[in-house]
């Protein structure tokens, strides 16, 4: 995701991050691992955007959190795509991302994508209307399971911090490629309509809400979030992809094996 993205999946990062690419191979090609049982293998597929491809991590391949949840959730046998693109909004996964994974029958997707919206000044009500449209479109009517993660604190990332000091006036403006976090406040207040329009959709839609919101503020509570930040001030490390990777793999505990 570019450096305001990165804010974002930093921001997720914050408390408990995020990315994964395919473990053992390029963005996009299956990963396997021997079958354990004869019958068709589970597909996995994750859609994202840096947070997904493991942009943070010193070892993205192997700690990037689609990659831990893949190893150590997944069924042996179980097929494995990352499909994630850095910098990519709702919009950038609708055009690249959904047709690519509809076309593999998954039996399971994950979704996180919402920073890069935020950063690109998407209203509340074009981000649900479009992931809505994908969500939708990656259930391919019930025969896939979707886990979908809402948006994680954002406003304590040292990166943001560090442009919003206090007073504001007495550091510069949040200014990145994708575009301008806004001030903590408003920041907060766009991120509570996201949650709420994606909590609507996974309703909707027959999907799976993972909260990553309530696991960054459970990290901040317990004074551990600054900690699972990587160096860039942006991006989850190693023990934030894995509290996402958990975050995960507790939601398809519960609903079911593969």
């Amino acid at each position: 995701m570019r450096r305001v993205g990165r804010v974002a999946g930093v921001a997720a990062a914050l408390s408990l991050l995020a990315a994964c690419s395919g473990g053992g191979g390029r963005a996009g090609v299956p990963t396997t691992v021997p079958p354990a049982q004869n019958g068709p293998a589970p597909i996995y597929i994750s859609v994202g955007a840096s947070e997904t491809t493991g942009i943070g991590s010193e070892t993205p391949l192997r700690e990037a959190w689609p990659r831990v949840l893949y190893r150590t959730a997944m069924p042996a046998g179980t097929v494995f795509v990352n499909m994630g693109i850095p910098g990519a909004t709702v919009q950038t996964a609708l055009q690249f991302e959904l047709r690519p994974t509809v076309d593999q029958k998954p039996t399971l997707v994950t979704v996180w994508l919402n920073v890069n919206d935020i950063l690109a000044g998407v209203p509340a009500a074009d981000f649900e209307r479009d992931l809505g449209r994908l969500v939708r479109e990656l259930r391919r009517g019930g025969q896939t399971r979707v886990l979908v993660a809402n948006t994680p604190p954002l406003d304590h990332l040292p990166a943001y911090k560090a442009c919003r000091p206090d007073p504001p006036a007495a550091g510069p403006e949040c200014r990145a490629p994708g575009g301008e976090l806004p001030p903590p406040d408003e920041v907060n207040r766009v991120i509570d309509d996201y949650n709420a329009a994606t909590a609507r959709i996974t309703e909707r839609e027959g999907a799976n809400l993972v909260d990553l919101f309530s696991v960054g503020m459970r990290s901040r509570a317990a004074g551990i979030e600054d900690a699972l930040v990587s160096p860039d001030g942006f991006h989850p490390n190693a023990g934030g992809y894995q509290l996402v990777a958990t975050a995960f793999a507790e939601v398809l505990a519960r609903t079911g094996p593969l």
